[in-house]
C-alpha cells in the first residue's frame, strides 16, 4: 500500500474535530502525519492536552506563532512569577499554566519548516527573498507571520491589509522551495496556487479543519494530485470567548 503525507491545517486546541478528521482519513501506521503550526491556543482544549495527543500518536509538527508566543511567555512567567501573568489576556494564561518543562522541551525543539523530498510545510509563509538554508532569528519570526505582500513584495502589517495593493505570498511564490503546504490565515477553502496551497480554514472561528493528503513514493510526493478532508467545527469558539471576555 502507498505511503501517504498528511497535513493538518490550525488545529488551535481544537481537538475534537482534530480526532473526527484523523477518523475520517483512516490514518494507517505508514502515514506521515504533519501539523502546519499553531495548534495551541484559542479553542477549547489547552496546551498540555494537545501536546500529549500530538507526542502519543507520533504527529509531527512545525512551529507556528502561537508556539512561539507560548514560548516567549513561558520563559517570561519562569523568570518573573505571578506577577507577569498580568500582563497576559485569560486564554494566554491558560496556556502558560497548562505548561510544564517537558512541554516547553517539546515546543521549543519544533523546525520552521519540514522538507519530506519535493514538498515542504510551514506556518506563515515566504517572500521572494527568503531561503529556508539561510533563516538568522527574525526571518524565523517571519516565516511564522507572513500573509500579504505589498507592491514591493514585502510582508504587510495585519493593520495594513487593506490596503489598495496586496497580494497573498503563494500567489508569487515560484517554487524554489519544493510544492509548499501552510497556515496561518484563514480562508474559507483552501487557497490552492501554482506551488503552494494553504489549508488555515478556520476551524476555531466556526470554519473547519481541513487536511491534504498526498501519495508518496520511495523519493518523491505527488503534489499534482491531492485529496483534501474536511471536518466543521462544532462551535465558533474564538467568538465565544471573546464574548466572555467582555463581560
Amino acid at each position: 500500500m502507498m505511503k501517504r503525507v498528511i497535513v493538518y491545517g490550525d488545529i488551535h486546541g481544537c481537538l475534537d474535530e482534530f480526532k473526527s478528521l484523523r477518523e475520517k482519513i483512516e490514518i494507517r501506521s505508514e502515514d506521515m502525519e504533519i501539523c502546519a503550526g499553531d495548534i495551541l491556543n484559542k479553542g477549547p482544549y489547552l496546551a498540555n492536552a494537545m501536546i500529549s495527543y500530538l507526542q502519543d500518536h507520533h504527529i509531527k509538527v512545525v512551529i507556528g506563532n502561537n508556539e512561539a508566543k507560548a514560548l516567549k511567555q513561558y520563559r517570561q512567567y519562569k523568570n518573573k512569577g505571578e506577577e507577569y501573568l498580568q500582563t497576559l489576556r485569560p486564554f494566554e494564561i491558560a496556556t502558560v499554566l497548562s505548561l510544564n518543562d517537558d512541554d516547553f522541551s517539546f515546543l521549543d525543539s519544533l523546525p520552521y519548516f519540514l522538507k519530506i523530498d519535493n514538498l515542504t510545510v510551514l506556518h506563515g509563509g515566504l517572500t521572494p527573498r527568503m531561503k529556508l538554508d539561510k533563516l538568522d532569528d527574525n526571518l524565523k519570526k517571519e516565516l511564522t507571520l507572513i500573509r500579504f505582500l505589498n507592491k514591493d513584495l514585502k510582508p504587510i502589517s495585519w493593520n495594513d491589509q487593506k490596503s489598495s495593493y496586496n497580494k497573498f505570498w503563494t500567489e508569487v511564490y515560484d517554487g524554489r522551495e519544493g510544492f509548499i503546504v501552510s497556515g496561518h490565515h484563514p480562508f474559507p477553502s483552501p487557497k490552492i496556487d501554482k506551488y503552494a496551497i494553504n489549508i488555515d480554514t478556520g476551524c476555531v472561528y466556526g470554519g473547519k479543519l481541513t487536511a491534504i493528503v498526498f501519495k508518496k513514493s520511495d523519493d518523491s510526493i505527488d503534489t499534482k494530485n491531492y485529496k483534501f478532508f474536511y471536518q466543521k467545527a462544532k462551535k465558533d469558539y474564538w467568538n465565544i470567548y471573546l464574548k466572555g471576555e467582555k463581560k
